[in-house]
């Protein structure tokens, strides 16, 4: 199965993403293994972010990073290999300097794992900055 970007158009500070889970994310006992799950919530962050019409790679040209200040993640049930999985990814707070994020990972309809993350905005010298007014919500 290949990725698939699905757009909650009805809310456009959410996005999901479905995942097939792969072979070679998981571990020996045949379930994804428990740092794959970061990377999973960073491509649904970057598909919501490219859902907005802004891709990351010309943030990155422009000197705008986002670094991670803080995650956390909470495990409820395992996920297996070839699941398919729906990350739904939400921008709950944003600042001129910061985004915080929550995830809801399901399979089948069901709950598997929550996170939340914070996003700091700097420049090329790791200081923070401002983000550009296009990634400003309008109001």
């Amino acid at each position: 199965m290949k990725r698939q970007r699905i757009n909650m158009s009805e809310h456009p500070d959410s996005f999901e993403l479905q995942v097939r889970v792969r072979y070679v994310e998981c571990d020996s006992f045949g379930l994804l293994h428990h740092a794959r799950y970061f990377e999973y919530f960073e491509m649904a962050r970057t598909e919501l972010l490219r859902s907005r019409g802004i891709r990351y790679r010309d943030l990155e040209a422009q000197g705008v990073f986002f670094v991670m200040s803080h995650i956390e993640c909470r495990y409820r049930a395992p996920v297996r290999y070839d699941d398919v999985v729906t990350i739904r990814t939400r921008v709950v707070r944003q600042t001129r300097a910061r985004v915080d994020h929550t995830y809801e990972m399901l399979v089948d309809g069901r709950l598997v794992t929550e996170a939340a993350s914070t996003l700091a905005c700097v420049g090329r010298d790791g200081r923070p900055r401002l983000m550009p007014d296009a990634m400003w919500p309008a109001k």
